[in-house]
């Protein structure tokens, strides 16, 4: 007999006994087929790849089905002698030899617009030729007047990408080689070009390491950077407001960094062709506008520099914006003239030219060069605003130090006062960040060494259009002037009109009860 709350255990029947068995038993069969066919499929395709084994990829063999085949089973067709385990059958049975294991195979890159996939053989191919190893000792050879080599009119197979080398940077040696620095590679990654004007062949080398992936990431930093500068712009050419000196020069100067870091991130982007004519102008561009942004933060340094002056002459508003336009836009296009006249004339010699679009679509890369045209300019600006920024710093300790009691009492004065104070802090905060970046900027190009500041300085690049934002757009007051444009303010302020009316009204309304429910008893009690 049971016990009352006794709990009995359940018996498992031979069928529940044998499911996890028959389940363990189908899963073990699939899993065993699988197995099969893939270890069935495995061994096909071994048998395919050892049957498509071929001593040399397609794209480096020729047909050598007319050549004389000898007794001991080699080809040879002009002179060239293809042996036994250089030479092999494609898919339509044409014998087919390794022209690169019995001649230097070297590769030609065929100028833009060549149909793909046709010759383009060059009239003379001119390289630094080397019989050492080393390289030390070279001369000038033309490579199609030695047998020795067989040219693949192709550009190479690079996992990275193909950079060019001018004829003064690299040596060809005798084993097909091409020496480059320190570093070797060998016909499979480099190819050449003959050159219109030039006295050696163009080389474009694969860099085995995506070199330009930081280009391109760099890029795509300043394009995002871009909506904010543009937005700092229209925000600015909305409000009459903002239109004073300060607006109208933060106007211009958010206007040259806009131009001039589109187009720097499409050259980047390596949209523009080697020398071409877009290449040029885009480089003329980006130059003047990088220069024009340098010259009006100079502007802004010497109008705060100016406003915490002693003793200034009368001059109004209008004709002061004009002086400053005019050496804001003038002075940057007096250099870009000056640069276009030294780049297309003999006046100086060919090593002193700036060589826009010549090695890229900038100035050129020699270290003097890029100082003469680029360097100098900037860093006599950023002294000239550091200069500024200091005396005006003095200038405002000694103001609150003598007039601090003067300021207090009148009001107007101590208003305009602070808002001097402030757009100096302004203007000193964006010094900061495009004046320290660029002089980290000339730090690392007179290094020349990668350093990690390298990376600091397109980071603060990518970000400036925010920070400028953040800065002068960013702010209540501009806000409130925003919702004014666009008649926001106004709605809002009738609201709070009618509200306070209707208080008012609420308000007298109660007092007349009051007043009249006073006399009421003051009449029942006699008074």
């Amino acid at each position: 007999m049971m016990m009352c709350g006794e709990v009995t255990q359940r018996v498992p029947s031979y069928r529940g006994m044998m499911r996890p068995r028959l389940a363990q038993r189908r899963q073990y069969w699939w899993w065993h087929s699988i197995a099969l066919l893939c270890l069935g499929t495995l061994v096909l395709r071994i048998g395919d790849v050892a049957a498509a084994k071929t001593p040399c990829p397609l794209v480096e063999s020729v047909d050598i089905s007319n050549g004389v085949e000898n007794a001991d089973g080699s080809i040879e067709l002009d002179g060239v002698r293809y042996g036994s385990n250089q030479y092999f059958r494609d898919a339509n049975s044409t014998v087919r030899g390794c022209v690169c294991l019995v001649r230097q195979c070297l590769h030609i890159c065929c100028p833009m617009g060549s149909p793909e996939g046709e010759p383009c053989p060059p009239v003379a191919l001119n390289v630094n030729f080397s019989m050492t190893p080393d390289g030390t000792v070279h001369d000038v050879r033309n490579l199609l007047d030695s047998p020795n080599y067989h040219l693949l009119y192709f550009n190479p197979e690079c996992s990275g990408s193909l950079l060019t080398l001018h004829g003064k940077d690299y040596i060809v040696r005798s084993d097909g080689l091409l020496a480059y620095g320190a570093s070797t590679y060998d016909y499979r990654h480099y190819c050449l070009q003959a050159q219109a004007g030039e006295p050696t062949a163009l080389a474009g080398y694969c860099e085995m390491v995506d070199v330009l992936a930081m280009h391109r990431m760099y890029s795509i930093g300043i394009i995002l950077s871009l909506p904010f500068l543009v937005a700092t712009f229209v925000v600015y050419a909305l409000l009459p407001e903002m239109q004073n000196i300060p607006g109208k020069s933060l106007m211009c100067y958010v206007a040259c960094l806009t131009v001039g870091y589109l187009l720097l991130a499409l050259l980047r982007f390596s949209v523009y062709s080697y020398r071409s004519g877009w290449c040029v102008a885009t480089g003329y561009l980006v130059y003047a506008a990088l220069l024009a942004s340098f010259f009006w933060l100079n502007v802004m340094a010497f109008d705060i520099f100016w406003t915490f002056g002693g003793s200034r002459g009368r001059s109004s508003e209008r004709r002061k914006f004009l002086y400053y336009s005019l050496y804001g836009w003038g002075a940057p296009l007096a250099i870009v003239a000056l640069v276009a006249l030294l780049d297309n004339t003999e006046f100086v010699h060919e090593s002193m030219r700036p060589q826009i679009g010549a090695e890229q679509c900038f100035v050129s890369t020699e270290m003097l060069i890029g100082f003469l045209y680029m360097y100098l300019p900037m860093l006599l600006l950023v002294s000239a605003n550091v200069t500024f920024f200091a005396v005006t710093a003095y200038r405002i300790f000694r103001m609150e130090q003598a007039t601090a009691s003067a300021l207090s009492g009148e009001s107007r004065r101590h208003t305009k006062y602070e808002k001097d104070r402030n757009r100096y802090s302004l203007y000193l905060r964006l010094f900061i960040i495009m004046g320290v970046t660029w002089t980290v900027e000339f730090v690392t190009w007179l290094v020349r060494e990668p350093s990690w500041l390298i990376y600091l300085v397109d980071i603060c690049n990518c970000l400036t259009g925010i920070f400028i934002f953040v800065l002068f757009v960013w702010k209540q007051k501009v806000k409130q002037l925003l919702l004014k444009r666009f008649g926001f303010s106004q709605a809002s302020a009738s609201r709070n009109d009618q509200h306070t009316n209707s208080t008012i009204s609420r308000t007298r309304t109660t007092d007349l009860k009051a007043n009249a429910e006073t006399r009421l008893t003051d009449v029942t009690h006699g008074n």
